[in-house]
């Protein structure tokens, strides 16, 4: 068998067998939806607008195309929907309503419990699309998805590269250009840094469609690199520190899902080698170029102290704020630190953990620990079906608890709660454990898998149940046998 086959069956999304043909309308129905999903993928970095109420060009396409993909959706046979979210999320909208009564600035409030509500309906469409998709339409959006980061990367290796190119895209968002200090941000423009880390998360969580999307050996690899390093151009070290968590964490979840201690040795090495050869890249660099390297030490090294400083001196008045005001139960309300802040300088408090305690309160901080708890327990499950069935996946699935660690890391320093592309992730994981239990080869494995699970988590973790036909396929399977 040739390589890039073996390769490609090894990173599948996953297999499924051929069905029936599908009649006319449904062909050009899953043609259209595919389109609509994969200009939303494509859309995602593109901040170049600024327009009221913080709307990108992604939510005018995103909003523009639901009504269309909806009809094309009620001609289709519709598929259970797993709603394993809606807890979290019921947690989460009854604790921005209560605290938003009490709160110095109700319409701020108002305005964030509608965004949630708009992302929260997004979600589930999105999700819904994903399951009627089959495995190749969606690595079709995977791919486009992974095209797009890998673009993007290279558009901020050119801006670190050319800082007449960065100011030229920051002049495209009609934001003018400080060089000094200057982080690569691609086209997430903005006068403020944190669009930089905004880059960096994005091509940080761009790992999870290019190691889904069935390419060769040797291209992922390529295109890896190139994703790998537009996020470090960005200078962000809470994304360097959260890729860096997440590649630990899926070396040793490989290991002890092969049960092989030679796995983690293995891959240390290969990731030392590979700092070796990066740090050999910059020596030569640095020969050719000493301003480049000295500015990528500035960026990532340089600010250290004043980030780090800034950071502690933000939460300490975040838990100001808790405490004076009593906030523990109800909060202030969402996004109304930024009016009790003492100091004025309309920041976020940039960290999720804290920002939902001060501003929602215990049921917000419930709701924000379910997502945590729903999304690596489906991780796990993934590569608890992936461990008793090779067949089903690759250990690419594992990419799934990578993302998820990566993202509870970078929630420390930063608010990445209402990023898209999280929510994509969570919405792609689910299509990919809903096949991996559906599937003929893999359905008594994954509900064996399931009931393996605390009985406590099932009520939340439920995974969707297989379709009827599918279950009398397996029964008329298991009955010729």
């Amino acid at each position: 068998m040739p390589k890039q086959l073996s390769w490609e069956n090894h990173n599948m999304l996953l297999s499924s067998r051929a069905g029936p043909s599908e009649p006319a309308n449904s062909v050009w129905s899953t043609r259209l939806i595919v389109i609509w999903l994969a200009g939303m993928v494509s859309l995602l970095p593109v901040k170049i607008l600024n327009l009221p109420l913080n709307f990108e060009l992604v939510d005018i396409w995103t909003l523009g195309g639901i009504p269309v993909v909806l009809y094309l959706y009620s001609l289709r046979r519709p598929r259970m929907v797993s709603l394993s979210y809606s807890i979290p999320m019921w947690f989460v909208l009854i604790s921005s309503f209560i605290s938003a009564f009490d709160s110095p600035a109700p319409t701020r409030s108002t305005i964030v419990i509608f965004k949630e509500i708009y992302l929260f309906v997004w979600f589930f469409i999105v999700l819904a699309l994903l399951f009627q998709l089959s495995a190749k339409d969606v690595r079709g959006v995977l791919r486009v998805w992974s095209l797009v980061v890998v673009c993007h990367g290279c558009l901020m290796i050119a801006q670190f590269l050319s800082p007449d190119i960065w100011r030229l895209t920051n002049a495209l968002g009609g934001n003018s250009a400080r060089l000094d200090g200057y982080r690569a941000a691609g086209l997430f423009i903005c006068d403020k840094a944190g669009c930089a880390n905004k880059a960096a998360f994005f091509q940080l969580l761009g790992f999870v469609p290019l190691l889904l999307s069935g390419y060769s050996k040797r291209i992922t690899i390529i295109l890896g690199v190139l994703a790998f390093a537009g996020m470090m151009t960005s200078g962000s070290m809470g994304a360097t520190i959260a890729f860096s968590s997440g590649l630990l964490v899926s070396i040793f979840a490989i290991a002890y899902f092969k049960k092989s201690l030679s796995v983690v040795i293995n891959n240390f090495v290969r990731v030392g080698l590979a700092l070796v050869i990066l740090g050999g890249v910059l020596y030569l660099a640095g020969s050719e170029s000493p301003d480049q390297v000295n500015h990528f030490e500035r960026i990532i090294l340089g600010r250290y102290d004043k980030s780090s400083g800034g950071r502690f001196d933000l939460w300490g008045r975040g838990i100001d704020v808790l405490l004076e005001h009593n906030a523990f139960l109800w909060g202030v309300g969402p996004e109304n630190f930024r009016v009790v802040d003492a100091s004025g300088n309309d920041n976020q408090l940039h960290n999720d953990t804290l920002a939902f305690l001060v501003e929602r309160g215990l049921l917000g901080l419930i709701g924000l620990g379910l997502f945590a708890a729903i999304g690596m327990s489906k991780a796990v499950h993934i590569m608890q079906i992936r461990g008793k069935d090779s067949k089903r996946a690759g250990f690419g699935v594992v990419v799934f608890l990578a993302a998820l660690t990566a993202t509870m890391v970078e929630s420390l320093t930063h608010q990445v709660f209402h990023t898209r592309e999280l929510w994509l992730v969570l919405a792609v994981q689910e299509a990919v454990l809903y096949r991996m239990i559906t599937s003929e080869d893999g359905l008594k494995l994954s509900v064996r898998t399931m009931q393996e699970l605390p009985s406590i988590l099932q009520s939340f973790l439920q995974a969707p149940r297989a379709p009827k036909s599918l279950c009398k396929q397996e029964k008329r399977r298991g009955d010729g046998d």
